[in-house]
């Protein structure tokens, strides 16, 4: 600290020569007063009566920061071992199924003795015949009876003679006569309410039959629009007397046939 006070003395000294010249200054005049304050000035400039010493300011110390915890590591779940699979137990060996004894066979039943067997019934009580030109006209309703060869004979032979009749009536029919109209319509009625059907026919009466079934039925279909006239007009026409005359002359042979294959 000294050696620096000399240095700037001296400093001060070459600074006053270099400002003053060759003139010396003298004590107590104007200039030396003037180079006195200025060396006093630039001493106290340079060299403080006191220089506070700098506190040393702490640099703050970071706090270290708070170590992080080690995070636990899970520990791993064991597997469980698992539990070896029970073998199926043996199929138990089926039993022996006993073979069934043989059933013996049901012993035929003898019929009681002198036991008559019934008659068959028949299987319907009536026929219904729809008319062939018109079939939501009913032609003729006809009972169902068992078989009975006499009566087929006399039905034969009825529906013979009433087919004659109105073969002998259908001329005057035609011409208009009223009593030629009022025989036919009555023989053809005779016919109408007097057929029967029969069933259980016995195989050598069975052609006798159908030919009686159908000379009935054909001459009552074929003959009724003769028969028609004659009750709304009271005479037939030529057509209709055409049609009931061949009719009549069809069905009277068949049932002629019949009649003779019958015994009659």
């Amino acid at each position: 600290m000294k050696r620096a006070k000399v240095m700037l003395v001296i400093f001060t000294s070459l600074l006053l020569a270099a400002c003053g010249g060759n003139e010396e200054a003298q004590p107590g005049s104007e200039a030396a007063d003037e180079a006195a304050n200025r060396t006093a000035t630039a001493v106290a400039a340079v060299n403080p009566t006191h220089t506070p010493t700098p506190t040393e300011t702490a640099s703050p110390t970071p706090s270290p920061s708070a170590t992080p915890t080690d995070t636990a590591t899970p520990t791993a779940t064991p597997t469980e071992t698992p539990s070896p699979t029970p073998e199926p137990s043996a199929t138990p060996t089926a039993t022996h199924t006993p073979t069934p004894t043989d059933t013996p066979p049901p012993t035929a039943t003898s019929p009681p003795a002198n036991t008559p067997e019934p008659s068959p019934e028949p299987t319907a009580d009536s026929i219904t015949i729809y008319y062939r030109s018109n079939p939501n006209e009913i032609l003729g309703v006809f009972p169902v009876k068992a078989f009975d060869a006499d009566e087929l004979m006399s039905k034969m032979l009825s529906v013979r003679a009433a087919l004659g009749t109105m073969r002998g009536a259908l001329d005057g029919a035609r011409d208009g006569n009223a009593d030629a109209c009022t025989a036919y319509v009555n023989a053809y009625n005779s016919i109408l309410y007097g057929g029967v059907f029969y069933e259980d026919v016995p195989t050598e009466w069975q052609n006798i039959d159908a030919a009686y079934f159908l000379s009935f039925v054909f001459a009552l279909d074929r003959t009724r629009p003769a028969y028609l006239s004659c009750q709304n007009a009271g005479q037939v026409d030529q057509f209709n007397y055409g049609l009931a005359f061949e009719a009549i002359e069809m069905a009277s042979s068949v049932l002629n046939e019949a009649i003779s294959a019958a015994g009659g």
